[in-house]
């Protein structure tokens, strides 16, 4: 999903915290997601690898990550009610398209939204580190149609 110049393990063991085994069941569920997931659901994938996990081992372990700024805590517009889903920090800037329709979440890259970094500072003087940007509406497939110029 994301793109990164250093794993999270490498990240966390530069934070100086120890890589438990607990710790890298949830950095392995993180970096091998294809999707965004909640905590509960980082909490039933991480049982299937060690029964003994608990619940709040990973609820904590994700507030930990996420103090240390290793990985952001989303609410993806609420499309799924008060679920929170996490993912690791990007490095780069970060959008996020949420259809309301069918709940899909996008993550478009390209040029044009590097360019905006570029813009805000030419035009503010404040110079974006973090960017990270989220939309709601309709995907092609909830509108049905094969395109249509935004309104």
């Amino acid at each position: 999903m994301s793109v990164r110049r250093n794993s999270l393990s490498d990240r966390l063991r530069a934070a100086g915290l120890r890589l438990t085994n607990q710790r890298r069941i949830v950095i392995h569920l993180l970096e091998n997601a294809d999707r965004h997931l909640d905590a509960e659901k980082v909490f039933r994938l991480a049982r299937r690898k060690d029964p003994n996990i608990h619940r709040a081992t990973v609820y904590r372990t994700l507030s930990t990550f996420k103090k240390l700024g290793l990985v952001d805590e989303l609410d993806l517009m609420h499309v799924s009610g008060d679920r929170h889903y996490y993912e690791i920090r990007p490095s780069t800037f970060h959008i996020h398209l949420i259809c309301t329709g069918c709940g899909s979440v996008q993550e478009p890259g390209g040029s044009w939204w590097q360019e905006m970094k570029s813009r805000v500072y030419d035009e503010t003087g404040f110079k974006p580190e973090i960017i990270r940007l989220e939309m709601s509406g309709l995907c092609k497939a909830c509108r049905g149609e094969k395109s249509e110029s935004p309104t």
